[in-house]
């Protein structure tokens, strides 16, 4: 054999040998973390055409990068999800199961039994006690809440910088390995091993926040973020990030920290990427920070603030914060920069049982309002159940229809004109006259007590709330004319043909104004209807009838008053107060009669509407509850064009 057989058959020999040591690394590390299958390549040798052996490339990997980058994106949405099922489990650990009745709404269903147990025996000291516990119980699990939440808002800030931390150390290292790399290139040693270390790093930064990258020609690895912000070459960015301790009231972009690239304190160029979904378990916790947790404590402030005000509205000031008070229910200001938040953020951390409820637990009972129950009722206990712990806070009535009646003229300047719901007065004789035939039969049945001497008697009928003066009718039974069939009828006819056009042309008017008639009644009796008073008079200055006289006719000397329309109205358990319109009411007469029933707010709306609800101030009540209406029975004229107040519940 010669020189340079031999030659060409040592190459290969130690050909072979690097590649058992390839093949042998590649088995060994099977199961090494970040470990990637190694190849050798190998080169034959020629001079002058002829072989002389065989050459051993630079040891290199086995690697499909469009594959690690998917991996790595999975790595950074699993861990994502991750560390967000892992604090979520915590906030669902604090509720418990449902049979166990830790919730904050079972809390509030215990309250509610304790009010509905109360209601029973509203004196009772040892079911006032329980019920405070029961209120107690609820404030305290709100609390409890709350501190949950914030303490879990900073663990996750706390999560975030730690984090960052590893993504700047993991940028350094990665930033290392390109520099290595570049520089084995250029002398021609294997790259594989950094590679590996490289790519690790990369996994690892993966976990932390979603990555993108691009291999540059000279091998060094370009990491940027996944909207193409670079964090590493051969020089790693540093990401900045300055946390401050969280509350209730602490939020970003106003007071909470953000993550830039770069140091804001140094350098006027940075970027932030706080908002740029940078993914991983960074973004994870940022979501939790910024918006999973916040949200949940914005719900909590809302339930405790809710809360408090509907027991508020049902005049007992149940919860509140440690002064006595309820934060108010503005709404937020979103034309400042920052925008203003409502008043009661942060809530949840303050509210408790009234103070007040503390010390003096029957006022529970009693309630807090300005108009509190009386002692032994439970009408405040009643209005809480029915009212606190449902769907509705009050019962309101608003009317369809404009009752600005005195933006009108006469007569539709009065409320019962222009209602078409008038006053109303009936008086009946109690005696059957159709039998008579006529007059000379009733006169003659008297046996000469009824002459032309004492045959007369007056019917006076007037207004004084509409300043009618009385109209007099003056009805002489002797000159009441046959004709008829029945001396009923002949009355009237009398009336209606003799006395009536007899009067002055003012009474005559007067007469109209007060819808004067007469009727014979169902028993045949005579009957006068009116919406004025009527006035009886058995002696009237010339030839009187006499008291016994008009008794034969069925009738009884005295005045008569006309019944106004009216409506009932109560609020909650209060007795119902009568509400009567007069003849002369306008609208303003009777928002002033209704803002005088106890308990009951009323105003107009800036459209004329009735609008009715409890509380006894519209635009500041200090309870809730329901309203009764009863509408009285009425005449009513069929000109009226609005015949009903057009008011529901």
């Amino acid at each position: 054999m010669g020189l340079s057989s031999l030659t060409s058959a040592l190459s290969g020999l130690a050909i072979s040998q690097k590649q058992i040591e390839t093949i042998s690394n590649n088995v060994a590390n099977v199961g090494t973390e970040g470990y990637s299958r190694k190849i050798l390549p190998q080169y034959a040798q020629a001079i002058n055409g002829k072989g002389v052996g065989v050459l051993a490339g630079v040891v290199g990997r086995n690697v499909d990068l469009n594959l690690s980058q998917s991996l790595w994106t999975q790595t950074s949405n699993v861990e994502f999800n991750n560390v967000q099922a892992t604090y979520l489990n915590r906030v669902s650990q604090f509720h418990g199961p449902p049979d166990r009745g830790l919730s904050i709404a079972a809390k509030l269903s215990e309250l509610h039994d304790s009010f509905s147990i109360l209601s029973d025996s509203p004196t009772d000291s040892f079911l006032l006690s329980a019920t405070v516990d029961s209120a107690r119980d609820l404030s305290d699990q709100i609390n409890q809440f709350s501190e949950l939440i914030t303490t879990l808002r900073n663990e996750a800030q706390s999560e975030i910088a730690d984090s960052i931390n590893q993504v700047n150390n993991l940028l350094k290292q990665i930033s290392d390995m390109n520099l290595q790399i570049r520089n084995n290139l250029n002398i021609g040693r294997s790259i594989a091993q950094s590679e590996d270390v490289r790519d690790a790093a990369i996994k690892d930064l993966s976990e932390l926040m979603e990555v993108s990258y691009f291999t540059r020609g000279d091998g060094v690895l370009v990491v940027q973020t996944n909207s193409g912000a670079e964090l590493a070459s051969e020089k790693p960015k540093t990401l900045t990030f300055d946390p401050a301790g969280l509350s209730a009231t602490t939020f970003y972009p106003d007071t909470a920290a953000g993550i830039y690239i770069g140091d804001p304190e140094t350098d006027r160029n940075v970027l932030e990427i706080t908002t740029l979904s940078i993914g991983g378990k960074i973004a994870g916790l940022l979501e939790l920070r910024d918006v999973t947790l916040p949200k949940q404590s914005a719900q909590l402030d809302e339930l405790a603030h809710k809360t408090a005000l509907r027991f508020e509205a049902q005049g007992l000031r149940l919860f509140t914060d440690s002064t006595g008070s309820i934060p108010s229910d503005n709404p937020p200001n979103l034309t400042t920069t920052p925008e203003t938040a409502v008043d009661y953020v942060g809530f949840a951390d303050r509210i408790q049982v009234n103070p007040a409820i503390l010390i003096n637990n029957r006022i529970i009972q009693t309630g807090t309002s300005s108009a509190p129950s009386n002692v032994g009722s439970n009408e405040v206990i009643r209005r809480v159940l029915d009212f606190t712990f449902g769907e509705i806070n009050y019962q309101q009535a608003i009317g369809t229809i404009d009752l600005r009646v005195s933006l009108n003229t006469a007569p539709n300047n009065r409320l019962q004109t222009f209602l078409g719901t008038l006053s109303s007065n009936e008086v009946s004789g109690t005696r059957d006259l159709t039998p008579f035939a006529d007059p000379t039969t009733f006169i003659n049945a008297t046996n000469g007590t009824v002459s032309a001497t004492t045959g007369t008697f007056r019917i006076s009928i007037s207004d004084a709330d509409l300043g009618i003066a009385a109209v007099n009718l003056d009805i002489d039974l002797t000159a009441i004319a046959n004709g008829a069939g029945n001396f009923t009828q002949d009355i009237i006819d009398h009336i209606n043909t003799v006395v009536v056009p007899a009067l002055s042309v003012a009474d005559q008017a007067s007469y109209t104004a007060m819808n004067i008639q007469f009727e014979i009644g169902s028993n045949g009796q005579l009957s006068i209807k009116t919406s004025g008073d009527i006035a009886i008079n058995a002696n009237p200055p010339t030839n009187p009838l006499g008291a016994d006289n008009l008794a034969l006719l069925g009738f009884a000397e005295g005045t008569y008053e006309a019944s106004d329309p009216y409506i009932d109205v109560a609020v909650g358990n209060n007795d119902l107060t009568r509400i009567y319109i007069e003849p002369a009411d306008t609208e303003v007469a009777l928002i002033a009669k209704l803002q005088a029933v106890p308990g009951l707010a009323a105003r107009l709306s800036a459209t004329g509407q009735l609008e009715l609800r409890p509380g006894n101030d519209f635009n500041n009540p200090d309870f809730g509850g329901d309203i009764t209406l009863i509408s009285g029975p009425r005449t009513t004229s069929s000109a009226g064009a609005n015949t009903v107040f057009g008011a529901g519940t």
